[in-house]
Formats: C-alpha cells, structure tokens, sequence
C-alpha cells in the first residue's frame, strides 16, 4: 500500500486538499472492482495533517477538519495544496520547514501544487534539481531560489523523490500521475474519464496571461518608457520600427533599448510580440474571426507564419487553442 497524507494551513486552496483524496479515493474503488479485491486497496491513509494537529482555515474561509500532526506522521507521499494568501508566513514558520525537510530525509515524496512549491524549495530539497511551479510566480521563484532550473513552461515534473505541479487547478494533474505512477496508468484514465477530467495537459503555456504592465529592474521606473508602452498597446497592429519607438522616447535607438529592456524586463521587440499574441488569444476566444483575419488585426501579414509562432508561444494551435477557450456558443 501506498499511504498518502495532504498537507493543510491556513489559506490553502481547499480543493486541492480534498480534490486529490477524492481522486485517489476513486482510484482504489476502481483498481478494487478489476482486481476483484475490495478489501485491499492501494492507497492508504488518505488523511489531512497540519502543523500541530489543529483544524486549518481555507483561503475561501471553509474550514479543513485535520486528522493528524505533521510531526507524528511519515506517510509515503505528502501532497502540499496551492497556497493562497500570506505565503511569506508559512516560508518562515520554521517549525512547518523543519517538518518538511524530516520527510524529505526519512524518503517522504513530496508532492507540490502551485506555490507550494516554494514550501519545497524553502528546504533545500530542490537545490540544483528542476521544478515549476504557477506561471505568474516565475520571477518571485527565480529570484529566491536562483539555484533551481526553473521549467515554468511545464504542467508537472516528477523527480522521482519529489514531484511538482504548475497551476492552482494542477492538483488534478498531480493526482492521476500518482494514481499512474503508483498504482497503473490504466485507472489513471478510468479516473480521468469517471470525472471527465483532461488527463493529457503537458504545458502551461496556453495558460499564459501578459502583463501588458509589468516591470523590469527593480525600483526603476521610466515615465517616458511607460508611455511607449501604452501607445504601442494601442497601435500593436501596425507596422512598428525600432526608430520610430526611440524617436517616441526622444532617444537614439542604443539608448532606448537599454531604458526599454531595464524598465520592463523586454525587449521592444518581444513586447511587442507579446501585445500582438495576446491579441490574437483574445480573437480567438471571443470571436468567430477566421484565421487569415486574425494575423491580420493582430499585426501580422503571414498567416502560416503566425501559426507557427503561435504554437511556440503557447504550446497550441490556433484552432486548438480556439477549441479550448472560446468563450461563445
């Protein structure tokens, strides 16, 4: 038997508490009625734990009734939820990463969504290794932990000892790669099925959202840059040249990359191509604009060109990516 234990505190996601242990719940009842033995199953010791013992309060203000203390148990598997809220206090509650890092030494997998990747990282169980986590953590994650590969590109990577999940909903993810990789891939897809879930999501990419606004250099602000910028998100569809961004900022064409790219963490040009994408996904979702006529009001002249680099930016098609997220009937 595998035993399974999810971690709880204050301000985590509650459906990445029970979702996996429901999930896993289902796993056995299924392996149970092929193998004929409903009276062993694979997975045990489907409980809550928290630091000591005490029921937990969810980001949502439900509460998480807890079974154990984290310092009492030594499960085979320890799932750590998404963190919502005060992340900071849980980084520096030293007694929760002590805790953390005695499973690690005693062989506890340890298993992460979202930001609980960070509780991880926070032991020193990553150092050196690769791991991911949610895609709008990326540059909080590289910079406290500029030792780790950082793969933001991936849904989940499975270390063997450790396994981490991307996005705040990836604790479906994580669960049917457990329920695959302990007990056998075909209830990982009955599961899948059971609960119409998608099994096949490799990436985060086509998750991906631009922040037209966001900032480079810590501390440097540039009002003149920032001016660029809004009128290059109004004009992303024409036909920009370098020159005419640094006659904008009143500066040779060197300079202003060098402010440009210090005040947004970019170049010019890939933000740019960000605008345009983003554009793009949006079109997609929203309209029944054809391909050829989406290049077009997104900047581009070549259609197969814009596919091609539509797929490397997002992982999907354009029709795939359409398929997934449109958001009309």
């Amino acid at each position: 038997m595998t035993t399974i234990n999810v971690l709880a505190f204050d301000n985590c996601m509650v459906t990445g508490v029970a979702g996996p242990l429901e999930i896993f719940s289902i796993a056995n009842n299924l392996f149970a009625q092929d193998e004929g033995r409903h009276s062993k199953k694979l997975f045990a010791g489907l409980n809550i734990v928290a630091i000591g013992g005490g029921d937990a309060v969810g980001f949502a203000g439900i509460a998480v009734a807890v079974s154990q203390d984290l310092s009492c148990v030594e499960p085979d598997i320890l799932i750590i939820p998404p963190v919502f809220g005060d992340l900071e206090s849980l980084l520096d509650d030293e007694i929760l990463i002590a805790q953390l890092s005695r499973l690690v030494s005693q062989g506890t997998i340890i298993a992460t969504t979202c930001a609980g990747s960070f509780l991880l990282a926070q032991t020193g169980a990553l150092s050196g290794k690769t791991a991911t986590t949610h895609w709008n953590l990326v540059a909080e994650f590289a910079e406290r932990f500029p030792d780790i590969d950082l793969q933001a590109r991936q849904m989940l990577i499975d270390g063997g000892n450790y396994i981490c999940a991307g996005g705040a909903m990836a604790w479906q993810d994580l669960a049917l790669h457990i329920v695959a990789r302990f007990m056998n891939k075909e209830t990982a897809s009955k599961c899948a099925k059971m609960l119409v879930m998608d099994s096949t999501r490799h990436v985060q990419t086509p998750y991906f959202m631009f922040d037209q606004h966001a900032e480079g250099e810590a501390g440097f602000a540039d009002q003149k840059i920032a001016a660029v910028q809004k009128w290059m998100q109004e004009n992303y569809s024409q036909s920009i040249q370098l020159e005419q961004l640094a006659g904008r900022y009143g500066s040779g064409v060197r300079t202003f990359l060098r402010r440009f790219k210090r005040a947004t963490g970019l170049t010019p040009y890939n933000y740019l191509q960000q605008l345009r994408i983003e554009a793009a996904r949006h079109l997609l979702e929203v309209s029944a604009k054809n391909i050829e006529e989406i290049t077009g009001l997104a900047g581009y002249e070549n259609a197969s060109s814009f596919r091609r680099l539509f797929k490397r930016k997002t992982g999907l098609t354009p029709v795939e990516y359409r398929n997934k997220f449109r958001r009309f009937d």
